[in-house]
C-alpha cells in the first residue's frame, strides 16, 4: 500500500514538471497584431536599406526638373525614394497627389524612380 502511493506520488510530480513548463510557455505568446495596409515612411526606409537594389514608386510619375528643384506630379499618396548616382539610397520623399517640389538636393546626378537626373 505504502509503495503504491510513493510511486504515484512520484508519477504525479513528474506528470507537473513536464506539463507545468509547456502550460508556462503557451501563455507566454505574444497576440498575434495585424499590421495596417498602408506603409509608414519608417518601415519604407527599412525596407529600402534591406533589399540590395534600387526601388521605385508604386504607382506612375511625371519627373521633371527645373534649376535645382524637381518637379513631380503623381496621382496618388505614396513615397518616392532618391538613390545617388553609385546606387546609394539618399532619402525618401512623401508625395502628395498632384503636384509636388523636391528642394535641397546638392548638384549632382541621381535615380529619382529608375530614371537619371541631373540637377545642375
Amino acid at each position: 500500500m505504502l509503495k503504491r502511493l510513493v510511486v504515484r506520488t512520484i508519477v504525479f510530480t513528474l506528470v507537473l514538471l513536464v506539463l507545468l513548463p509547456m502550460g508556462a510557455a503557451v501563455r507566454r505568446k505574444k497576440p498575434v497584431v495585424a499590421k495596417p495596409d498602408t506603409v509608414t515612411l519608417a518601415e519604407k526606409i527599412q525596407d529600402l536599406g534591406r533589399s540590395g537594389r534600387m526601388s521605385c514608386s508604386t504607382f506612375p510619375v511625371k519627373i521633371s526638373t527645373s534649376g535645382r528643384a524637381v518637379q513631380v506630379q503623381s496621382d496618388h499618396n505614396q513615397i518616392l525614394p532618391i538613390y545617388t548616382r553609385t546606387g546609394a539610397f539618399y532619402m525618401a520623399v512623401r508625395l502628395n497627389k498632384g503636384v509636388n517640389w523636391v528642394n535641397g538636393l546638392p548638384r549632382g546626378h541621381y535615380f529619382i524612380n529608375n530614371r537619371p537626373i541631373t540637377i545642375n
